[in-house]
């Protein structure tokens, strides 16, 4: 470690992959809240140090990973670090977000790997890498990450930073791995996705064409029963069937109108019996004049294979009707007897297409085990795009 005048002598003076000789060192215990070296020790450096580049004589090892197969990153535990070797599968588009810590602008960019153990995860690459992604992890190189971070977020998917990227490494497992992908890993090689939609966005990016699975494979697939803590994940193309409007009180329940924490605008909220016409929160504590409305109901959604109840939450439901809030809709639901503009809507977003992507988990109801699932995120069929990818697959076959 370097810090202040030792960063401004040798920050441009070091390179990746070169070897040196360095002096004047300070030995300590390493401090495993901010190291993430598997060393108990550290060594840090001041402006007094020498260092000199010397010949490489090969007698150091240049790459050493501890490689943990991609499938078994089910049963890592969030935050973890691990080092991975794979394919690239997919490529994402470069983006970028804003920090809510910093404010700043962060590039990304998600790509999918894959290795022999049959799964794929997504990874998150970050600054200038994420901006070179689509030159630099092109034609399916073969890829390892050294400390990338692992997230439960839409399952499993990995965060990797600069110098812990190593394309093509020098090293056997490589040749292994890319074996497999040619001898038939790229075909029908994969068994399983551990990230909820790999190579781009997360969970609510639109899920491209060959990640995609059918409605049947919920069941097909056992999805929901590998693990009583755990959801699983799954994205499909299919249609609004049926939606189920007529819930007594409504398509909704009366939620918090506290923006902050613990409730922020999401906690449901019930009349308040000590006082008329007012709503306490049993989370904030607080009573209100008034209370905000947010979707909650099931639908239907159907493709070629089946027909699968799902949940629909609010995010969603404001997706799939029009924009129009819960809050609007209570009105019309209050001041029409007969409920035609209200039912209208709901017909109006009935036996629409949309791509899915869904959580399936288990629940507890009436002391029984059930299978849940529930919509995550939905975007509308572009459908210029799906003519290409079905052409696409065709022509593959």
């Amino acid at each position: 470690t370097f810090f202040r005048d030792a960063v401004d002598k040798f920050y441009h003076m070091l390179e990746l992959d070169n070897v040196y000789m360095m002096t004047g060192g300070k030995l300590k215990a390493a401090n495993m809240q901010y190291n993430t070296c598997k060393s108990s020790y550290e060594i840090t450096f001041d402006q007094n140090a020498e260092i000199t580049k010397v010949d490489d004589t090969g007698e150091i090892e240049q790459q050493s990973y501890d490689l943990v197969p991609i499938a078994s990153l089910e049963n890592v535990e969030p935050s973890s670090y691990v080092d991975v070797i794979g394919v690239v599968k997919n490529v994402g588009e470069p983006g970028s977000i804003t920090s809510k810590k910093s404010g700043r602008d962060l590039s990304k960019c998600e790509l999918t790997i894959v290795d022999d153990s049959g799964a794929d995860v997504q990874v998150t690459v970050w600054g200038e890498r994420a901006m070179r992604a689509p030159q630099d992890f092109a034609n399916n190189i073969v890829v390892a990450f050294r400390r990338a971070r692992v997230s439960d977020y839409g399952g499993r998917t990995l965060s990797a930073n600069g110098d812990g990227i190593i394309p093509n490494p020098k090293i056997p497992d490589a040749n292994r791995v890319l074996n497999w992908w040619h001898a038939g890993g790229s075909t029908g090689g994969v068994t399983k996705s551990l990230s909820s939609s790999g190579g781009g966005g997360g969970a609510r990016r639109y899920p491209k064409f060959e990640e995609r699975k059918t409605i049947a494979s919920i069941k097909k697939d056992n999805l929901g029963y590998n693990s009583a803590d755990k959801p699983d994940w799954i994205s499909f193309k299919g249609t609004i069937s049926f939606i189920k409007s007529d819930r007594d009180g409504g398509a909704w329940y009366t939620a918090c109108p506290n923006p902050e924490e613990p409730c922020k605008m999401r906690r449901k909220i019930l009349p308040d019996p000590s006082s008329d016409g007012y709503y306490h929160c049993e989370n904030c504590h607080q009573s209100y004049p008034n209370c905000i409305h947010r979707y909650i109901f099931s639908a239907t959604v159907s493709d070629d294979t089946t027909t699968s109840w799902v949940s629909v939450f609010d995010d969603q439901a404001k997706q799939l009707l029009d924009g129009v809030t819960a809050d609007d809709m209570h009105k019309l639901y209050s001041e029409d007897p007969e409920q035609s503009a209200y039912n209208g809507h709901f017909m109006k977003a009935t036996f629409t297409d949309w791509i899915f992507t869904c959580k399936v988990k288990q629940e507890m109801y009436d002391n029984e085990t059930r299978i849940k699932t529930s919509i995550h995120s939905i975007h509308p069929v572009d459908y210029a795009q799906e003519g290409r990818s079905l052409l696409n697959s065709i022509l593959s076959m």
